[in-house]
């Protein structure tokens, strides 16, 4: 016998009716929009490498991909300006820039169909003394030269940064947070302040070998040594001769592996309005005794309508890609470009 149902009391079926209805919005709402990236972006400005009516891309080896313009802001009581040496955790994916005040700026490339579109400023690190683990500060705080270890292992939040300074001459590794791991001893041709032509022209650039070890180099020429020529050390205590001309200085370096080099060299007279850069892959040779292979990439002078200023940072991106950044000295008639670019029919 079927037996009548009772009636559900009001309150019952409110509740019922209440919860159907929010089963039935939440089925119909579009799914929800991935959450978007907090870090601000740096509204940088974008610039062409060439002011030259119909000039293209490409010049001499390289192309680019975008170069900007990156205002110096105020971030984390930090100011983003005075940009010497970069590094690129492509585990973690940030590109790592170190500042003459001693700065570990983290920072986000935004990549649009390969090309360089935008950059976020994720963190500022003041870095810390080894020894009072405070900020390092005034000659201390030099910071020029930036490489990083196990950026490239697959394993993220591993990274440790290799930073050569001036002033006080020393190589020091830190976390990316600023703190000190330890500082690695100089061979002895670098040791003494006295051997550099200046307390501004010393460690201004370093880069890891993974056979070589931490390369580096003086920004001059030691007191020693003449003039259109100067050393590539290793901290074993191992050099080789590179040659210069004009008068074109080391800025940066950054190791390719097994003894090759992209090296970056300027001229840079701020007084004089001259501005060149060159960009050339060197070969150590296996012995002390045999010469450098020395080839040019590109060369690139603002008297030719090139559109740079004071390149001081190099960092290899992937592949044969890389960035380059300049150093703005914290004045207003001068810029800090950060160009992303390609090196073609790479024969290093």
């Amino acid at each position: 016998m079927r037996m009548a149902s009772r009636p559900q009391p009001a309150h019952t079926a409110g509740t019922s009716r209440f919860r159907t209805i929010l089963v039935c919005l939440a089925l119909a709402a579009p799914a929800a929009a991935p959450a978007q990236d907090a870090t601000p972006l740096l509204r940088a400005e974008s610039v062409r490498l060439s002011a030259a009516p119909g000039a293209g891309d490409r010049v001499g080896r390289i192309k680019s991909f975008g170069m900007l313009e990156l205002p110096a802001v105020a971030f984390d009581g930090r100011r983003f300006s005075q940009l010497s040496g970069l590094a690129w955790d492509d585990d973690d994916e940030v590109l790592y820039a170190i500042s003459d005040k001693g700065v570990l700026f983290h920072l986000k490339p935004v990549l649009k169909d390969g090309v360089l579109a935008e950059v976020r400023l994720v963190k500022a690190a003041p870095l810390l003394d080894p020894a009072s683990g405070k900020p390092l500060k005034g000659r201390r705080a030099d910071s020029e030269g930036l490489d990083i270890l196990n950026g490239r292992n697959g394993r993220k939040g591993d990274a440790e940064l290799v930073v050569s300074f001036e002033r006080f001459p020393r190589i020091v590794r830190y976390r990316p947070d600023g703190r000190a791991l330890g500082e690695h001893p100089l061979p002895e041709q670098l040791k003494d302040a006295k051997a550099y032509r200046d307390s501004n022209k010393m460690l201004e650039s370093v880069c890891v070998d993974q056979k070589l070890g931490i390369l580096t180099v003086p920004e001059a020429p030691l007191r020693n040594e003449r003039e259109g020529e100067t050393h590539i050390f290793s901290l074993s205590g191992r050099s080789w001769s590179y040659p210069l001309t004009g008068g074109m200085r080391i800025s940066a370096i950054e190791c390719l592996g097994d003894g090759r080099l992209l090296v970056l060299e300027r001229d840079y007279g701020r007084l004089l309005g001259r501005a060149i850069v060159a960009l050339k892959t060197a070969r150590l040779p296996p012995t002390a005794a045999g010469a450098t292979a020395v080839a040019t990439v590109v060369t690139l002078d603002a008297s030719d309508g090139y559109q740079i200023d004071n390149f001081e940072g190099l960092a290899r991106h992937r592949g044969n890609r890389f960035f380059m950044i300049s150093d703005d000295n914290d004045l207003f008639l001068q810029r800090t470009l950060l160009l992303y670019f390609e090196i073609l029919n790479d024969r290093t």
